[in-house]
This record gives structure tokens, C-alpha cells and sequence, in this order.
């Protein structure tokens, strides 16, 4: 069984905020094909929370994995994020 970590996470930058995707979990080809995804992602980093999440739902469906935890972070603020906690057989 396979499990990662992928982290939609805000960044302050000088031009406003911007959301990265990250992957994190044991090093392996799992690991390497999600992070392959994230780089090909044609708005990276994402401008809007909205985008980011929807990519980042798009990535899980995408290599199949399913969701067992999620975390939501920041909602009363423009720093939001989210964090998923995913397991593939």
C-alpha cells in the first residue's frame, strides 16, 4: 500500500499570494509520477485557491488514489490550504 501527502499551500509573494502543490512520502516512482503531474499542471502555481484545489482533486483522481484524511487550513484568512492525506493498493 502507497500513502502521500499532498499539500496545496499559500506563499506570499510580492505580487499577492500564490498556492503550491507539494508531494511528500517515501521516496519512490509513486512519489516521482505525482511530482512529474504537478510540474506539467498548466496554472502552477495556481493564483486561486479554487484552482489549486480542483488540481489538486484532479492529480488524486488522476493516479488513483483515495482520500482517508483531510485538513483545512487558513479559511479566515487569504493564507488558506489544504493537505490530504492519500493511499493507493
Amino acid at each position: 500500500m502507497q500513502t502521500l501527502i499532498l499539500q496545496c499551500k499559500p506563499r506570499k509573494m510580492t505580487t499577492g499570494v500564490n498556492w503550491l502543490i507539494e508531494v511528500l512520502g517515501p521516496d519512490g516512482p509513486a512519489k516521482d509520477q505525482v511530482k512529474q503531474s504537478i510540474d506539467k499542471l498548466e496554472n502552477h502555481p495556481a493564483k486561486a485557491i479554487r484552482r489549486a484545489l480542483i488540481d489538486c482533486l484532479t492529480l488524486i483522481q488522476t493516479h488513483g488514489y483515495e482520500i482517508k484524511y483531510t485538513e483545512h487550513f487558513g479559511a479566515d484568512s487569504e493564507m488558506e490550504g489544504w493537505l490530504f492525506v492519500l493511499q493507493k493498493r
